[in-house]
């Protein structure tokens, strides 16, 4: 996952499980974690040995399971239990993902956050199929932003198009091109979900420029290669 704050430098959320638990004890010590609410395994080693944690609240997870079921989002679930389970453990240095409903009408994901308890310890997600008024709105309202990748839904097939299923698809980086525009060089705090893999597809000039991935594509086959630079503001990966 990839988050971008102005001036700090990149941070990763590493995901897990990491298994054996032994495994863990030996890498993640001073290390970010994510903990997902769907698999929450490792929670109480993360907490006694990461000093910075995000908390995902697993709708990834379950909207997989509703698009093999042949639908296009989860059904509506209560969040009572996720909220429960974040209280005591949200304090300095850790926060957490919002519930959203990936695939849903932005009506449902802006109801979800309306029964959000915990203000600015949490951070919305932005699918990103949904509208640049909407992540304009949610910039305006929450200090961190996660930009979630949603791929067109095939009707006929019953799942995501096989094309737009993976960030760092070309639907994906046309759709964060529009995205830098849209920011030109003032960039919210912005986590990308699952973005490892994309974490030096967008580089930033030394003034903090932004240039498109076309650009920079183009760039890379000239030199005969397609390194990226590093990204120059806080990016949160897991």
């Amino acid at each position: 996952m990839l988050t971008i704050e102005p001036e700090k430098r990149a941070v990763i959320y590493h995901g897990t499980p990491i298994t054996p638990n032994a495994a863990f004890e030996a890498v993640m010590p001073n290390r970010a974690a994510c903990i997902s609410f769907y698999r929450p395994d490792q929670v109480e080693l993360a907490e006694r040995l990461c000093p910075d944690i995000m908390y995902d609240n697993g709708a990834f997870s379950f909207w997989q399971a509703a698009l093999r079921g042949g639908k296009e989002w989860a059904e509506d679930r209560n969040w009572s239990d996720y909220y429960e389970w974040l209280e005591p453990r949200l304090i300095e240095g850790r926060w957490a993902v919002i519930p959203d409903s990936p695939g849903a009408p932005s009506q449902i994901n802006d109801g979800l956050l309306n029964d959000w308890p915990f203000d600015q310890w949490g951070a919305p997600l932005w699918h990103m199929d949904g509208s640049i008024d909407r992540l304009a709105r949610l910039c305006d309202r929450f200090e961190r932003v996660c930009f979630g990748w949603v791929g067109r839904f095939d009707e006929s097939a019953g799942k995501i198009a096989d094309d737009e299923q993976a960030v760092g698809c070309e639907a994906y980086h046309r759709r964060m091109d529009e995205v830098a525009a849209f920011f030109g060089n003032q960039w919210h705090n912005i986590h990308m979900m699952r973005g490892v893999a994309v974490a030096r597809d967008y580089p930033f000039r030394q003034r903090r420029q932004h240039i498109t991935w076309t650009e920079w594509s183009q760039a890379g086959q000239r030199n005969g290669h397609c390194s990226g630079r590093s990204v120059e503001r806080k990016t949160g990966l897991c």
